[in-house]
């Protein structure tokens, strides 16, 4: 399940034409996920050089969701992106949306899942921004 979440941060490659707005090089990216499951918010920070393939394929360092997941773009306004996804067998789905620009990403994906006759709901924002190049 977390690699599903994980992955639907982003709007995976169907987000690509924005993420080519991105500026290759090291990256960090911060995510907070919060849920009434959880004690407290959990936040990961994470460092990453994305290369210009990287840019061009978000899916190469953004993460895929679960096999059954499928996503549905909603829509782009400028430079963000919204959209949904659908995971049947494992009881999930959700929305969200992404911002790309040449030093900076922000994205909120908010996840409904119902499992075992328990159901929760599940925020996720990222924030990412360009450090420089990347560190050989």
């Amino acid at each position: 399940m977390l690699r599903t979440l994980i992955g639907s941060m982003l709007a995976l490659g169907a987000a690509g034409a924005l993420a080519q707005q991105m500026e290759p090089g090291e990256w960090e990216f911060t995510n907070t996920m919060s849920s009434a499951m959880l004690p407290k918010p959990q936040t990961m920070t994470m460092k990453k050089c994305i290369s210009k393939s990287d840019v061009s394929d978000p899916s190469r360092w953004q993460g895929k969701p679960e096999n059954d997941c499928k996503m549905t773009p909603k829509g782009k306004s400028g430079d963000r992106y919204s959209w949904e996804m659908s995971c049947p067998k494992s009881g999930m789905r959700g929305s969200g949306t992404v911002r790309y620009g040449k030093g900076t990403v922000e994205s909120e994906t908010r996840v409904f899942s119902s499992q075992q006759g328990k159901s929760f709901e599940m925020l996720t924002r990222m924030k990412g921004r360009r450090l420089g190049p990347c560190k050989s």
